[in-house]
C-alpha cells in the first residue's frame, strides 16, 4: 500500500512541478485521445505550445481485461514551429496491478489545419520498461489533441 502511495504522490508532485515550470496553472489545456494499438488512453494537459508541458494519461479500455493505469508524461519541446512540435521526455506510469513503467516519449504534435492550430494529431513512440516483469516494449501512439485556449 506504500508503494501505491508514493507512486501517486509522484505523479501530482510531477505533474504540478512540470505545469508550474511551463508557466501554466494546474487547470488543463488541452485534452487528447490516443489508440496504442487495442490499448486506448485519453489525457489532460498543460500548454502543448510552451517550452515544457506534462500531461495525464488515463486508460481507457473497454474490450480488453487489462487493467486501468494512469501515467504522467513530462515533456520538453526540441523544435516548434507553425506545422508541428517535435518533443521528447519521461513517462512515468502505475498500472493497478502492482506494475511500475517508465519510459521516453518521443514524439511529433503536427498542427495541419491552418486556420485552426488548437486541432492537432500526435505520433508518438515510447520505449518504455515494466519494472515488476523486467521486460521491455515499444509503444506507438496515434491520436488527437485540442487546446481548449487560444495561442498567446
Amino acid at each position: 500500500m506504500i508503494k501505491k502511495t508514493v507512486i501517486f504522490a509522484f505523479l501530482i508532485f510531477a505533474l504540478s512541478y512540470s505545469s508550474t515550470y511551463a508557466q501554466s496553472a494546474l487547470r488543463p489545456t488541452f485534452a487528447g485521445v490516443y489508440q496504442s494499438g487495442l490499448v486506448g488512453q485519453v489525457g489532460i494537459g498543460t500548454d502543448i505550445e510552451k517550452k515544457h508541458f506534462g500531461e495525464l494519461r488515463f486508460g481507457a479500455n473497454d474490450v480488453l481485461e487489462s487493467r486501468f493505469g494512469i501515467e504522467g508524461h513530462f515533456n520538453r519541446n526540441i523544435h516548434q514551429s507553425d506545422w508541428f512540435n517535435f518533443h521528447a521526455g519521461l513517462m512515468l506510469g502505475y498500472y493497478f496491478y502492482d506494475e511500475v513503467r517508465f519510459g521516453i516519449p518521443l514524439g511529433f504534435t503536427i498542427k495541419p489545419i491552418e486556420n485552426h492550430r488548437n486541432f492537432a494529431i500526435l505520433m508518438e513512440a515510447t520505449p518504455n520498461v515494466f519494472t515488476l516483469s523486467s521486460y521491455f516494449n515499444l509503444r506507438a501512439n496515434l491520436g488527437i489533441r485540442y487546446t481548449f485556449r487560444g495561442r498567446e
